[in-house]
């Protein structure tokens, strides 16, 4: 082994993990010692260094072990699918939960905005509304998009809420008309 020496505690220091993590790739045969000491001690080389690097990133990324194992061909029977696919696969289940957490963040949006809530609820006004909205990661096209969905659904209680927040009568209108401008697209 030539350049570095890693022993198993020091890799996983360097690389953030614990030593069993380490230990439970080298199980499922995704990392293998170089070599050992003398007195039996596991040492890693800088090529063990950069697939724990690999191996770290796609965890990362989401990618269980199973298909960690399947992209670094540590399976006995062969890969089942391509790299491609298996990465491709991930991104698709990543957008699928984006999407949920969005709906869900939606529906929180909504349910924070019906009478009975809103009477223990801290946002008073339309500026405290706006920055819980911001906070939770909507933009002003999401904003818009959930104030259409709530004209949609249901036009007085929109009508009711927008002016719970104690907004002026000709800015309730004009944030409903903006509303159903689109729905109507």
């Amino acid at each position: 082994m030539t350049g570095r020496k890693y022993t198993l505690g020091r890799l996983a220091r360097e690389m953030g993990l614990a030593r069993a993590s380490v230990l439970n790739y080298e199980r499922l045969g995704l990392l293998h010692p170089a070599e050992r000491s003398a007195a039996g001690y596991r040492l890693y080389g800088d090529a063990e260094f950069e697939r724990l690097c690999v191996i770290r990133r796609f965890r990362e990324a989401g990618l269980p072990l199973a298909t960690i194992c399947d992209l670094l061909k540590v399976r006995p029977t062969g890969r089942t699918r391509s790299p491609a696919a298996l990465l491709e696969n991930r991104l698709l289940e990543l957008c699928e939960e984006v999407n949920r957490l969005r709906e869900q963040q939606k529906l929180l949006a909504r349910l924070l905005a019906t009478p009975a809530l809103r009477k223990e609820h801290a946002c008073t006004d339309k500026a405290a509304w706006v920055a819980l909205l911001r906070r939770s990661g909507l933009d002003d096209g999401q904003m818009h998009q959930w104030h259409a969905n709530f004209e949609k659904e249901s036009a007085a209680e929109h009508a009711a809420f927008l002016r719970s927040l104690g907004l002026a009568t000709k800015e309730v209108a004009r944030i409903r008309r903006w509303s159903k401008a689109a729905i109507a697209k």
